[in-house]
Protein backbone atom coordinates (compact mmCIF):
# COMPACT_ATOMS: atom_id res chain seq x y z
CA UNK A 1 0.00 0.00 0.00
CA UNK A 2 1.50 3.34 -1.01
CA UNK A 3 0.55 6.82 0.26
CA UNK A 4 -0.45 7.89 -3.25
CA UNK A 5 -3.03 5.13 -3.70
CA UNK A 6 -4.78 4.36 -0.42
CA UNK A 7 -6.81 1.15 -0.52
CA UNK A 8 -10.46 1.73 0.41
CA UNK A 9 -11.83 -0.53 3.10
CA UNK A 10 -15.53 -0.55 2.39
CA UNK A 11 -16.73 -2.97 5.03
CA UNK A 12 -16.71 -0.22 7.64
CA UNK A 13 -18.54 2.21 5.34
CA UNK A 14 -21.44 0.41 3.70
CA UNK A 15 -22.63 3.56 1.91
CA UNK A 16 -19.24 4.59 0.52
CA UNK A 17 -19.49 5.58 -3.17
CA UNK A 18 -16.30 3.63 -3.85
CA UNK A 19 -17.87 0.34 -2.89
CA UNK A 20 -17.36 -2.30 -5.61
CA UNK A 21 -20.16 -4.11 -7.31
CA UNK A 22 -20.89 -7.50 -5.81
CA UNK A 23 -18.08 -9.85 -6.61
CA UNK A 24 -15.93 -7.10 -8.17
CA UNK A 25 -12.50 -5.98 -6.97
CA UNK A 26 -12.07 -2.95 -4.75
CA UNK A 27 -11.19 0.44 -6.24
CA UNK A 28 -8.25 2.61 -5.22
CA UNK A 29 -8.70 6.34 -4.59
CA UNK A 30 -8.26 8.08 -7.96
CA UNK A 31 -5.98 11.04 -8.54
CA UNK A 32 -8.17 14.18 -8.78
CA UNK A 33 -8.61 15.81 -12.18
CA UNK A 34 -10.84 18.65 -11.17
CA UNK A 35 -8.17 21.35 -10.62
CA UNK A 36 -8.61 23.72 -7.69
CA UNK A 37 -10.45 22.23 -4.73
CA UNK A 38 -12.42 25.44 -4.13
CA UNK A 39 -14.30 27.75 -6.43
CA UNK A 40 -12.68 31.21 -6.75
CA UNK A 41 -14.72 33.83 -4.88
CA UNK A 42 -17.22 36.17 -6.55
CA UNK A 43 -16.25 39.67 -7.59
CA UNK A 44 -17.00 42.12 -4.75
CA UNK A 45 -19.13 44.55 -6.77
CA UNK A 46 -19.96 46.52 -3.63
CA UNK A 47 -16.44 47.99 -3.50
CA UNK A 48 -17.56 50.33 -6.29
CA UNK A 49 -19.71 53.41 -5.84
CA UNK A 50 -23.29 53.08 -7.04
CA UNK A 51 -22.73 54.68 -10.47
CA UNK A 52 -20.08 52.08 -11.30
CA UNK A 53 -21.49 49.10 -9.43
CA UNK A 54 -24.85 49.53 -11.14
CA UNK A 55 -23.12 49.53 -14.53
CA UNK A 56 -21.16 46.37 -13.73
CA UNK A 57 -24.32 44.65 -12.54
CA UNK A 58 -26.34 45.93 -15.51
CA UNK A 59 -23.79 44.71 -18.04
CA UNK A 60 -23.60 41.32 -16.31
CA UNK A 61 -27.37 40.94 -16.38
CA UNK A 62 -27.79 42.10 -19.95
CA UNK A 63 -24.98 39.92 -21.32
CA UNK A 64 -25.70 37.07 -18.88
CA UNK A 65 -22.10 36.93 -17.74
CA UNK A 66 -20.35 36.73 -14.40
CA UNK A 67 -19.89 40.23 -12.87
CA UNK A 68 -16.19 39.39 -12.51
CA UNK A 69 -15.82 40.08 -16.23
CA UNK A 70 -17.32 43.59 -16.23
CA UNK A 71 -15.90 44.29 -12.77
CA UNK A 72 -12.31 43.62 -13.84
CA UNK A 73 -12.83 45.76 -16.93
CA UNK A 74 -14.14 48.54 -14.67
CA UNK A 75 -10.86 48.45 -12.74
CA UNK A 76 -8.95 48.68 -16.04
CA UNK A 77 -11.09 51.61 -17.21
CA UNK A 78 -10.35 53.50 -13.98
CA UNK A 79 -6.67 52.73 -14.51
CA UNK A 80 -6.83 54.09 -18.07
CA UNK A 81 -8.28 57.34 -16.68
CA UNK A 82 -6.05 57.88 -13.65
CA UNK A 83 -2.86 56.00 -14.58
CA UNK A 84 0.10 58.36 -14.68
CA UNK A 85 -1.94 61.18 -13.14
CA UNK A 86 -2.35 59.92 -9.58
CA UNK A 87 0.04 58.33 -7.09
CA UNK A 88 -0.60 56.90 -3.64
CA UNK A 89 1.88 57.73 -0.85
CA UNK A 90 1.31 55.35 2.10
CA UNK A 91 4.47 56.50 3.88
CA UNK A 92 7.00 59.21 3.15
CA UNK A 93 9.32 58.12 0.35
CA UNK A 94 7.04 55.46 -1.16
CA UNK A 95 4.80 56.48 -4.01
CA UNK A 96 2.79 53.84 -5.81
CA UNK A 97 1.29 54.54 -9.27
CA UNK A 98 -2.27 53.41 -9.88
CA UNK A 99 -2.04 51.85 -13.35
CA UNK A 100 -2.71 48.10 -13.36
CA UNK A 101 -2.35 45.05 -15.59
CA UNK A 102 -5.35 42.72 -15.68
CA UNK A 103 -6.47 39.67 -17.62
CA UNK A 104 -9.94 38.15 -17.92
CA UNK A 105 -9.77 34.47 -18.84
CA UNK A 106 -12.90 32.92 -20.32
CA UNK A 107 -13.64 30.28 -22.91
CA UNK A 108 -15.01 30.77 -26.43
CA UNK A 109 -18.56 32.11 -26.64
CA UNK A 110 -18.53 33.64 -23.17
CA UNK A 111 -19.59 37.08 -24.55
CA UNK A 112 -16.34 38.87 -23.87
CA UNK A 113 -16.76 41.30 -26.76
CA UNK A 114 -20.16 42.72 -25.70
CA UNK A 115 -18.85 43.29 -22.17
CA UNK A 116 -15.70 44.93 -23.53
CA UNK A 117 -17.71 47.18 -25.81
CA UNK A 118 -20.05 48.34 -23.05
CA UNK A 119 -17.33 49.07 -20.51
CA UNK A 120 -14.80 50.81 -22.81
CA UNK A 121 -17.24 52.97 -24.82
CA UNK A 122 -16.69 56.08 -22.62
CA UNK A 123 -12.93 55.89 -23.14
CA UNK A 124 -13.34 55.98 -26.90
CA UNK A 125 -15.82 58.84 -26.55
CA UNK A 126 -13.36 60.81 -24.42
CA UNK A 127 -10.64 60.09 -26.97
CA UNK A 128 -12.85 61.56 -29.71
CA UNK A 129 -13.57 64.63 -27.57
CA UNK A 130 -9.87 65.23 -26.98
CA UNK A 131 -9.15 64.72 -30.69
CA UNK A 132 -11.81 67.25 -31.71
CA UNK A 133 -10.35 69.81 -29.32
CA UNK A 134 -6.84 69.18 -30.61
CA UNK A 135 -7.51 69.39 -34.35
CA UNK A 136 -7.42 73.24 -34.59
CA UNK A 137 -4.15 73.28 -32.64
CA UNK A 138 -2.72 70.60 -34.92
CA UNK A 139 -3.71 72.59 -38.02
CA UNK A 140 -2.19 75.78 -36.60
CA UNK A 141 1.06 74.06 -35.62
CA UNK A 142 1.29 72.35 -39.00
CA UNK A 143 0.85 75.67 -40.81
CA UNK A 144 3.47 77.39 -38.65
CA UNK A 145 5.88 74.51 -39.16
CA UNK A 146 5.37 74.61 -42.92
CA UNK A 147 6.04 78.35 -42.98
CA UNK A 148 9.12 77.97 -40.79
CA UNK A 149 10.45 75.14 -42.97
CA UNK A 150 10.03 77.27 -46.12
CA UNK A 151 11.78 80.21 -44.46
CA UNK A 152 14.62 77.98 -43.33
CA UNK A 153 14.97 76.58 -46.84
CA UNK A 154 15.06 80.05 -48.33
CA UNK A 155 17.68 81.15 -45.78
CA UNK A 156 19.83 78.16 -46.71
CA UNK A 157 19.54 79.02 -50.40
CA UNK A 158 20.54 82.64 -49.81
CA UNK A 159 23.48 81.61 -47.65
CA UNK A 160 24.67 79.22 -50.36
CA UNK A 161 24.49 81.95 -53.01
CA UNK A 162 26.32 84.61 -50.96
CA UNK A 163 29.71 85.38 -52.53
CA UNK A 164 31.00 87.93 -50.00
CA UNK A 165 32.65 86.06 -47.08
CA UNK A 166 31.21 88.45 -44.50
CA UNK A 167 27.71 88.24 -45.90
CA UNK A 168 28.05 84.48 -46.29
CA UNK A 169 28.77 84.03 -42.58
CA UNK A 170 25.88 86.30 -41.65
CA UNK A 171 23.53 84.45 -44.03
CA UNK A 172 24.71 81.07 -42.71
CA UNK A 173 23.96 82.15 -39.15
CA UNK A 174 20.48 83.26 -40.21
CA UNK A 175 19.90 79.94 -41.98
CA UNK A 176 20.97 77.98 -38.90
CA UNK A 177 18.70 80.09 -36.68
CA UNK A 178 15.79 79.57 -39.06
CA UNK A 179 16.35 75.82 -39.13
CA UNK A 180 16.46 75.68 -35.32
CA UNK A 181 13.29 77.75 -35.09
CA UNK A 182 11.49 75.44 -37.52
CA UNK A 183 12.66 72.34 -35.64
CA UNK A 184 11.33 73.78 -32.39
CA UNK A 185 7.78 73.82 -33.74
CA UNK A 186 6.23 70.47 -32.87
CA UNK A 187 3.10 69.33 -34.62
CA UNK A 188 1.17 67.21 -32.13
CA UNK A 189 -0.69 64.12 -33.17
CA UNK A 190 -4.24 63.23 -32.29
CA UNK A 191 -4.41 62.22 -28.63
CA UNK A 192 -4.87 58.55 -27.82
CA UNK A 193 -6.14 57.03 -24.62
CA UNK A 194 -6.73 53.43 -25.64
CA UNK A 195 -5.54 50.99 -28.31
CA UNK A 196 -6.40 47.39 -29.03
CA UNK A 197 -2.91 46.11 -29.80
CA UNK A 198 0.55 47.44 -30.58
CA UNK A 199 4.07 46.14 -31.02
CA UNK A 200 6.42 47.05 -28.16
CA UNK A 201 8.25 49.58 -30.37
CA UNK A 202 5.03 51.24 -31.50
CA UNK A 203 3.82 51.29 -27.90
CA UNK A 204 6.81 53.35 -26.78
CA UNK A 205 6.06 55.88 -29.50
CA UNK A 206 2.40 56.03 -28.51
CA UNK A 207 3.29 56.62 -24.88
CA UNK A 208 5.87 59.27 -25.75
CA UNK A 209 3.27 61.13 -27.82
CA UNK A 210 0.60 60.95 -25.10
CA UNK A 211 2.25 62.18 -21.96
CA UNK A 212 3.73 58.82 -21.06
CA UNK A 213 0.32 57.16 -20.77
CA UNK A 214 -1.46 54.50 -22.76
CA UNK A 215 -4.07 51.80 -22.21
CA UNK A 216 -4.26 48.50 -24.08
CA UNK A 217 -7.70 47.05 -23.41
CA UNK A 218 -8.55 44.25 -25.80
CA UNK A 219 -11.27 41.63 -26.07
CA UNK A 220 -8.77 39.26 -27.69
CA UNK A 221 -5.54 37.73 -26.45
CA UNK A 222 -3.37 39.04 -29.29
CA UNK A 223 -1.19 41.07 -26.95
CA UNK A 224 -0.16 37.84 -25.20
CA UNK A 225 0.92 36.47 -28.59
CA UNK A 226 2.92 39.64 -29.18
CA UNK A 227 4.65 39.28 -25.84
CA UNK A 228 5.38 35.64 -26.59
CA UNK A 229 7.25 36.68 -29.76
CA UNK A 230 4.74 36.89 -32.62
CA UNK A 231 6.66 39.78 -34.22
CA UNK A 232 10.07 38.99 -32.81
CA UNK A 233 11.76 35.96 -31.38
CA UNK A 234 12.90 38.11 -28.45
CA UNK A 235 10.23 40.79 -27.92
CA UNK A 236 11.11 44.04 -26.20
CA UNK A 237 9.41 43.78 -22.80
CA UNK A 238 10.57 47.20 -21.56
CA UNK A 239 7.29 49.00 -22.37
CA UNK A 240 5.47 46.53 -20.14
CA UNK A 241 7.95 46.01 -17.32
CA UNK A 242 8.87 49.70 -17.07
CA UNK A 243 5.40 50.88 -18.03
CA UNK A 244 4.02 49.04 -15.01
CA UNK A 245 6.68 50.27 -12.60
CA UNK A 246 6.92 53.83 -13.96
CA UNK A 247 10.65 53.58 -14.78
CA UNK A 248 12.19 55.73 -17.58
CA UNK A 249 12.49 54.02 -20.95
CA UNK A 250 13.53 54.81 -24.49
CA UNK A 251 13.59 53.24 -27.90
CA UNK A 252 16.36 54.19 -30.28
CA UNK A 253 15.42 51.54 -32.82
CA UNK A 254 12.12 52.99 -33.97
CA UNK A 255 13.43 56.25 -35.45
CA UNK A 256 16.77 57.97 -35.77
CA UNK A 257 15.85 60.34 -32.97
CA UNK A 258 14.24 57.61 -30.88
CA UNK A 259 11.41 58.03 -28.44
CA UNK A 260 11.77 58.31 -24.68
CA UNK A 261 9.36 58.40 -21.77
CA UNK A 262 10.55 59.68 -18.41
CA UNK A 263 7.66 58.35 -16.33
CA UNK A 264 5.54 55.84 -18.26
CA UNK A 265 2.17 54.60 -17.04
CA UNK A 266 0.79 51.67 -19.00
CA UNK A 267 -2.60 50.07 -18.42
CA UNK A 268 -3.23 46.60 -19.83
CA UNK A 269 -6.41 44.52 -19.77
CA UNK A 270 -6.63 41.45 -21.97
CA UNK A 271 -9.63 39.18 -22.41
CA UNK A 272 -8.29 35.82 -23.53
CA UNK A 273 -9.13 32.15 -23.76
CA UNK A 274 -7.55 29.58 -21.43
CA UNK A 275 -5.36 28.21 -24.22
CA UNK A 276 -3.82 31.68 -24.67
CA UNK A 277 -3.23 31.94 -20.93
CA UNK A 278 -1.39 28.62 -20.96
CA UNK A 279 0.98 29.82 -23.68
CA UNK A 280 1.54 33.18 -21.97
CA UNK A 281 1.92 31.91 -18.42
CA UNK A 282 3.94 28.89 -19.50
CA UNK A 283 6.54 30.99 -21.34
CA UNK A 284 9.71 30.58 -19.28
CA UNK A 285 11.28 33.79 -20.55
CA UNK A 286 8.25 35.91 -19.66
CA UNK A 287 7.92 34.24 -16.27
CA UNK A 288 11.64 34.70 -15.62
CA UNK A 289 11.32 38.44 -16.11
CA UNK A 290 8.26 38.62 -13.91
CA UNK A 291 5.69 39.76 -16.47
CA UNK A 292 2.84 37.32 -15.66
CA UNK A 293 3.26 38.16 -11.97
CA UNK A 294 2.31 41.76 -12.71
CA UNK A 295 -1.17 40.74 -13.87
CA UNK A 296 -4.38 40.62 -11.86
CA UNK A 297 -6.25 37.60 -13.20
CA UNK A 298 -9.99 37.06 -13.14
CA UNK A 299 -11.54 33.74 -14.12
CA UNK A 300 -15.27 34.48 -14.49
CA UNK A 301 -17.66 31.66 -13.85
CA UNK A 302 -19.27 30.31 -17.00
CA UNK A 303 -23.05 30.71 -17.12
CA UNK A 304 -23.45 28.85 -20.42
CA UNK A 305 -26.47 26.62 -20.21
CA UNK A 306 -28.06 28.71 -17.48
CA UNK A 307 -28.44 32.04 -19.28
CA UNK A 308 -31.78 33.74 -19.79
CA UNK A 309 -32.64 34.06 -23.48
CA UNK A 310 -34.15 37.55 -23.40
CA UNK A 311 -32.91 40.11 -20.91
CA UNK A 312 -33.91 43.77 -20.45
CA UNK A 313 -31.38 46.39 -21.57
CA UNK A 314 -29.27 48.32 -19.11
CA UNK A 315 -31.23 51.25 -17.67
CA UNK A 316 -30.51 54.41 -19.64
CA UNK A 317 -29.84 56.37 -16.44
CA UNK A 318 -27.20 53.83 -15.43
CA UNK A 319 -25.48 53.88 -18.84
CA UNK A 320 -25.60 57.69 -19.06
CA UNK A 321 -24.19 58.12 -15.57
CA UNK A 322 -21.36 55.70 -16.26
CA UNK A 323 -20.44 57.26 -19.59
CA UNK A 324 -20.59 60.80 -18.21
CA UNK A 325 -18.31 60.10 -15.24
CA UNK A 326 -15.74 58.01 -17.13
CA UNK A 327 -15.69 60.49 -20.02
CA UNK A 328 -15.08 63.43 -17.66
CA UNK A 329 -12.46 61.56 -15.64
CA UNK A 330 -10.54 60.56 -18.76
CA UNK A 331 -10.74 64.04 -20.30
CA UNK A 332 -9.75 65.79 -17.05
CA UNK A 333 -6.75 63.61 -16.26
CA UNK A 334 -5.57 63.77 -19.89
CA UNK A 335 -5.02 67.52 -19.56
CA UNK A 336 -2.68 67.13 -16.59
CA UNK A 337 1.08 66.96 -16.93
CA UNK A 338 2.21 66.04 -13.41
CA UNK A 339 0.60 63.41 -11.17
CA UNK A 340 -1.25 64.35 -8.01
CA UNK A 341 -0.19 62.57 -4.82
CA UNK A 342 -2.75 61.32 -2.33
CA UNK A 343 -1.97 60.05 1.17
CA UNK A 344 -3.81 57.78 3.57
CA UNK A 345 -5.75 58.81 6.63
CA UNK A 346 -4.31 57.40 9.90
CA UNK A 347 -7.14 54.86 10.00
CA UNK A 348 -6.46 53.80 6.40
CA UNK A 349 -2.78 53.47 7.27
CA UNK A 350 -3.71 51.05 10.05
CA UNK A 351 -5.74 48.92 7.64
CA UNK A 352 -2.89 48.93 5.13
CA UNK A 353 -0.28 47.88 7.68
CA UNK A 354 -2.43 45.02 8.97
CA UNK A 355 -2.98 43.76 5.41
CA UNK A 356 0.71 44.09 4.52
CA UNK A 357 1.72 42.17 7.65
CA UNK A 358 -0.74 39.41 6.74
CA UNK A 359 0.68 39.23 3.22
CA UNK A 360 4.21 38.95 4.61
CA UNK A 361 3.13 36.11 6.91
CA UNK A 362 1.46 34.25 4.05
CA UNK A 363 4.69 34.42 2.03
CA UNK A 364 6.40 32.12 4.55
CA UNK A 365 6.72 28.37 3.88
CA UNK A 366 3.30 26.83 4.31
CA UNK A 367 1.53 30.16 3.76
CA UNK A 368 -1.14 30.67 1.11
CA UNK A 369 1.19 32.87 -0.97
CA UNK A 370 4.34 30.80 -0.62
CA UNK A 371 3.80 28.85 -3.85
CA UNK A 372 3.07 32.05 -5.77
CA UNK A 373 5.70 34.32 -4.23
CA UNK A 374 6.49 35.99 -7.54
CA UNK A 375 2.95 37.42 -7.46
CA UNK A 376 2.56 37.70 -3.69
CA UNK A 377 5.63 39.91 -3.42
CA UNK A 378 3.77 42.52 -5.44
CA UNK A 379 0.45 42.17 -3.62
CA UNK A 380 0.89 45.02 -1.13
CA UNK A 381 1.74 47.41 -3.94
CA UNK A 382 -1.15 46.15 -6.04
CA UNK A 383 -3.50 46.72 -3.10
CA UNK A 384 -2.41 50.35 -2.91
CA UNK A 385 -3.02 50.75 -6.63
CA UNK A 386 -6.51 49.34 -6.23
CA UNK A 387 -7.12 51.67 -3.28
CA UNK A 388 -6.16 54.65 -5.44
CA UNK A 389 -8.52 53.57 -8.23
CA UNK A 390 -11.43 52.97 -5.85
CA UNK A 391 -10.72 56.38 -4.29
CA UNK A 392 -11.05 57.99 -7.72
CA UNK A 393 -14.28 56.09 -8.40
CA UNK A 394 -15.84 57.23 -5.14
CA UNK A 395 -14.68 60.83 -5.51
CA UNK A 396 -14.50 61.53 -9.27
CA UNK A 397 -14.69 65.30 -8.81
CA UNK A 398 -11.93 65.81 -6.25
CA UNK A 399 -10.14 62.56 -5.39
CA UNK A 400 -6.79 64.31 -5.77
CA UNK A 401 -7.68 66.81 -3.04
CA UNK A 402 -8.57 64.36 -0.27
CA UNK A 403 -6.83 61.42 1.43
CA UNK A 404 -7.82 57.80 1.04
CA UNK A 405 -9.98 56.73 3.97
CA UNK A 406 -10.18 53.44 5.85
CA UNK A 407 -13.27 52.23 3.97
CA UNK A 408 -11.58 52.51 0.60
CA UNK A 409 -8.45 50.83 1.93
CA UNK A 410 -10.52 47.96 3.34
CA UNK A 411 -12.35 47.64 0.02
CA UNK A 412 -9.00 47.46 -1.79
CA UNK A 413 -7.89 44.66 0.51
CA UNK A 414 -11.07 42.72 -0.30
CA UNK A 415 -10.56 43.26 -4.01
CA UNK A 416 -6.92 42.17 -3.73
CA UNK A 417 -8.07 38.98 -1.98
CA UNK A 418 -10.37 38.30 -4.93
CA UNK A 419 -7.49 38.63 -7.39
CA UNK A 420 -5.20 36.51 -5.20
CA UNK A 421 -7.67 33.63 -5.23
CA UNK A 422 -8.16 33.91 -8.98
CA UNK A 423 -4.42 34.07 -9.63
CA UNK A 424 -4.12 30.81 -7.74
CA UNK A 425 -6.79 29.29 -9.98
CA UNK A 426 -5.02 30.67 -13.05
CA UNK A 427 -1.85 28.84 -12.04
CA UNK A 428 -3.78 25.58 -12.25
CA UNK A 429 -4.85 26.44 -15.79
CA UNK A 430 -1.32 27.45 -16.77
CA UNK A 431 0.12 24.22 -15.39
CA UNK A 432 -2.26 21.82 -17.13
CA UNK A 433 -1.01 19.93 -20.20
CA UNK A 434 -2.72 18.36 -23.20
CA UNK A 435 -2.84 14.86 -21.73
CA UNK A 436 -4.58 16.06 -18.56
CA UNK A 437 -6.89 18.34 -20.55
CA UNK A 438 -8.02 15.44 -22.75
CA UNK A 439 -8.37 13.16 -19.75
CA UNK A 440 -10.52 15.72 -17.97
CA UNK A 441 -12.66 16.17 -21.07
CA UNK A 442 -13.19 12.43 -21.58
CA UNK A 443 -13.94 11.89 -17.90
CA UNK A 444 -16.54 14.63 -18.16
CA UNK A 445 -18.15 12.87 -21.12
CA UNK A 446 -18.20 9.54 -19.31
CA UNK A 447 -19.75 11.14 -16.24
CA UNK A 448 -22.31 13.20 -18.15
CA UNK A 449 -23.41 10.27 -20.31
CA UNK A 450 -23.55 7.89 -17.35
CA UNK A 451 -21.22 5.38 -19.05
CA UNK A 452 -20.49 3.14 -16.06
CA UNK A 453 -19.15 0.48 -18.45
CA UNK A 454 -18.13 0.95 -22.07
CA UNK A 455 -15.90 -0.22 -24.87
CA UNK A 456 -13.18 1.84 -26.46
CA UNK A 457 -15.24 2.10 -29.66
CA UNK A 458 -18.33 3.29 -27.76
CA UNK A 459 -16.27 6.02 -26.14
CA UNK A 460 -14.66 6.96 -29.45
CA UNK A 461 -18.07 7.60 -30.98
CA UNK A 462 -18.85 10.03 -28.14
CA UNK A 463 -15.58 12.00 -28.39
CA UNK A 464 -14.70 11.67 -32.08
CA UNK A 465 -15.01 15.39 -32.79
CA UNK A 466 -12.29 16.20 -30.28
CA UNK A 467 -10.30 12.98 -30.56
CA UNK A 468 -10.74 11.73 -34.13
CA UNK A 469 -7.95 9.12 -34.02
CA UNK A 470 -8.31 5.80 -32.22
CA UNK A 471 -4.80 6.00 -30.79
CA UNK A 472 -5.71 9.33 -29.16
CA UNK A 473 -8.62 7.63 -27.39
CA UNK A 474 -6.34 4.78 -26.34
CA UNK A 475 -3.83 7.27 -24.93
CA UNK A 476 -6.52 9.02 -22.89
CA UNK A 477 -7.83 5.71 -21.56
CA UNK A 478 -4.28 4.83 -20.57
CA UNK A 479 -3.96 8.13 -18.73
CA UNK A 480 -7.30 7.69 -16.95
CA UNK A 481 -6.37 4.12 -16.01
CA UNK A 482 -3.04 5.28 -14.59
CA UNK A 483 -4.87 7.90 -12.53
CA UNK A 484 -7.35 5.33 -11.29
CA UNK A 485 -10.52 6.63 -12.96
CA UNK A 486 -11.14 3.64 -15.29
CA UNK A 487 -10.02 0.05 -15.48
CA UNK A 488 -10.29 -2.68 -18.07
CA UNK A 489 -12.35 -5.76 -17.27
CA UNK A 490 -11.69 -9.33 -18.32
CA UNK A 491 -14.23 -9.02 -21.13
CA UNK A 492 -12.40 -6.05 -22.66
CA UNK A 493 -14.95 -3.51 -21.47
CA UNK A 494 -13.89 -0.59 -19.34
CA UNK A 495 -15.41 0.31 -15.98
CA UNK A 496 -15.78 3.85 -14.67
CA UNK A 497 -14.79 4.56 -11.07
CA UNK A 498 -17.94 4.89 -8.92
CA UNK A 499 -16.60 8.15 -7.47
CA UNK A 500 -16.87 9.75 -10.92
CA UNK A 501 -20.61 9.98 -10.50
CA UNK A 502 -19.99 12.33 -7.57
CA UNK A 503 -17.40 14.42 -9.41
CA UNK A 504 -17.86 17.10 -12.08
CA UNK A 505 -14.61 17.11 -14.07
CA UNK A 506 -15.99 19.59 -16.58
CA UNK A 507 -14.41 20.37 -19.93
CA UNK A 508 -10.88 21.53 -20.52
CA UNK A 509 -11.86 25.14 -20.86
CA UNK A 510 -14.25 25.31 -17.93
CA UNK A 511 -12.12 27.11 -15.38
CA UNK A 512 -14.66 27.09 -12.57
CA UNK A 513 -17.56 24.69 -12.03
CA UNK A 514 -20.83 25.42 -13.76
CA UNK A 515 -23.51 27.07 -11.64
CA UNK A 516 -26.48 25.21 -10.33
CA UNK A 517 -29.77 25.47 -12.18
CA UNK A 518 -31.15 28.32 -10.11
CA UNK A 519 -28.25 30.64 -10.90
CA UNK A 520 -28.74 33.47 -13.36
CA UNK A 521 -26.77 36.60 -14.19
CA UNK A 522 -29.79 38.65 -13.22
CA UNK A 523 -29.54 37.66 -9.58
CA UNK A 524 -28.70 40.15 -6.88
CA UNK A 525 -24.99 40.89 -6.74
CA UNK A 526 -24.96 40.66 -2.97
CA UNK A 527 -24.95 36.89 -3.58
CA UNK A 528 -22.50 37.04 -6.48
CA UNK A 529 -23.10 35.13 -9.66
CA UNK A 530 -19.98 33.05 -9.15
CA UNK A 531 -20.50 32.48 -5.44
CA UNK A 532 -19.81 28.96 -4.25
CA UNK A 533 -22.99 26.96 -3.82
Amino acid sequence: MTPARLHLVTTDHPHDTDAPPPGGPLWDVPVPLTGPSTVPPPFPVDVFPRWLGDMVTGVARFTQTDPAMAGTLAVAVLSACAGGRLEVEPVAGWREPVNVFAAVIAGPGERKSPVHRAMTAPLFAAQSTLADAMRPRIAEAAALRDIADRQAEQAKTQAAKASDPGKRDEAAAEAVAAAIAAEAITVPGLPRLIVDDATPEALIGLMAANGGRMAIISDEGGIFDTLAGRYSGAPNLDPYLKGHAGQPMSNERQTREGASVDKPALTVCVMAQPSVLRKFGGNADLAGRGLPARFLFALPRSLAGYRAVDTPPIAEAVTAGFRHRVHDLAATFAEWEDPAVVVLTPEAGTVRRAAAEQVEAELRPGGSLYDMREWGNKLSGATLRLAGLLHVAHHPADAWRRPIDADRMADAVRLAEFFAAHYRAALTTIGSDTAIENARYVLGVLTTKGMATFTRRELHRKVSRRLPKSDEVSAVLGELAALGWVRSGPDGRYELHPRATAEDPGSVDTLTPAPTGDVCAAQDTSEGVNAPR
